[in-house]
C-alpha cells in the first residue's frame, strides 16, 4: 500500500466496501496480539476541518477491513518504532537536554498534582485524572487488586475521556525508493521517498480541537519519557505522511499517572542536535527522519 490519501480516495472498490459496524477489531502482528479500539468517533471527528474528516475517516475504514500493509507487520526485517530510543546517554545528559527543552518551551510539562489548570491543556489534566482513578482501587489495597494493565488504563481514557479518538492504531510506510536517488535534489526535497519500511502501533490517538490537533499519545507507566520520544515522535510523522494532508497539525503526548509531556514531533531534531554534546551515539532514526 502506498500513500493511503491518494490511493484510498481514487479506489471505488474500496469505497463501496461496506464498513463492519464493529469498533474493535484484533491484529496478530509477528504473533503478537492487538486490539485496535475505536469510539466516540463521529462525535470527535465531526470537530475536525472537512479535509482531515475525510482522511481520518477514510484511514479507519482501512483500519476496520483490515486492508492494511499486513506483510509488513509480520516481517522481522521491517524497522519498528518501538526500537528507537535513546540508551547511550547518562542520566546526567537526559537531564541537561530535558531542562534546555522546557527552557525553550519545546517540551511542556504538566504535573497531575498541578493545583493550577492552564486552560488549552484542559483535557491532558482530565487523561491525568482518569489515568490516577485507574489506580484508586489498587492503592487502597494492592493485596487484593492487581496492578491496572496497559489496555486496561488506555480502554478507561478511551472511553471516559471526550476527545479519544482510538487505541492500538496501526500505523506504517512501505520503503520507496532508495534515498540516495534523493540527494542530489536541492533543498533537501525529500518528499515522497522512504528510505525504510517502519511500522508501529499508536497507544492512544486523541483530537484537541481548541488547538486544531491531533494528538498521538503514549502511555508510559515506569516514565523516562525523554528516551522513548523518538518512538513517538515517528509515530505522529508516519500518521502525518500516511494522511497525505500537508497542514496537518500534530502533536506528541507521553504520559503517565503523575505527568505528561505535550511537544511536536519536529523536536526530536532539536534532540538530535542536542545530544551530539554528549558523545553523538549511533541514532538509527537520523536518516529516515529525513525522509519523513
Amino acid at each position: 500500500m502506498a500513500i493511503f490519501g491518494e490511493n484510498y480516495l481514487k479506489s471505488k472498490r474500496t469505497q463501496e466496501t461496506s464498513i463492519p459496524s464493529t469498533s474493535s477489531i484484533q491484529f496478530f502482528h509477528s504473533g503478537i496480539k492487538y486490539e485496535f479500539k475505536l469510539a466516540k468517533r463521529q462525535n470527535v471527528i465531526s470537530l475536525m476541518p472537512k479535509q482531515i474528516q475525510m482522511k481520518i475517516n477514510g484511514f479507519f475504514d482501512l483500519i476496520l477491513r483490515k486492508q492494511i500493509a499486513i506483510d509488513l507487520f509480520n516481517d522481522s526485517k521491517t524497522m519498528r518504532c518501538s526500537k528507537f530510543r535513546i540508551t547511550k546517554l547518562n542520566h546526567g545528559s537526559h537531564r541537561i537536554i530535558l531542562e534546555k527543552l522546557l527552557l525553550e518551551n519545546s517540551i511542556h510539562q504538566i504535573k497531575s498534582s498541578s493545583t493550577s489548570i492552564i486552560p488549552e491543556f484542559e483535557w491532558i489534566y482530565n487523561l491525568l485524572v482518569i489515568t490516577n482513578e485507574c489506580f484508586e482501587d489498587y492503592n487502597k489495597d494492592r493485596n487484593y487488586f492487581n496492578k491496572p494493565t496497559h489496555d486496561f488504563v488506555l480502554t478507561s481514557i478511551l472511553l471516559k475521556l471526550n476527545n479519544a479518538l482510538s487505541i492500538e492504531t496501526p500505523i506504517w510506510l512501505r520503503k520507496q525508493k532508495k534515498l540516495t536517488d534523493y540527494l542530489n535534489l536541492e533543498g533537501d526535497n525529500y518528499n515522497f521517498s522512504y528510505s525504510n519500511s517502519i511500522t508501529g502501533h499508536i497507544d492512544l490517538l486523541l483530537y484537541d480541537d481548541i488547538g486544531n490537533n491531533l494528538i498521538i499519545a503514549d502511555y508510559k507507566p515506569e516514565g523516562y519519557f525523554l528516551r522513548s520520544l523518538p518512538q513517538i515522535a515517528f509515530y505522529a510523522l508516519i500518521l502525518r505522511r500516511l494522511l497525505n494532508i500537508n497542514d496537518l497539525n500534530v502533536k506528541c503526548l507521553s504520559f503517565n499517572k503523575n505527568e505528561a509531556w505535550i511537544y511536536k514531533p519536529e523536536v526530536l531534531k532539536e534532540i538530535n542536535e542536542e545530544m551530539k554534546k554528549f558523545g553523538n551515539p549511533k541514532l538509527p532514526w537520523v536518516r529516515i527522519l529525513k525522509t519523513i
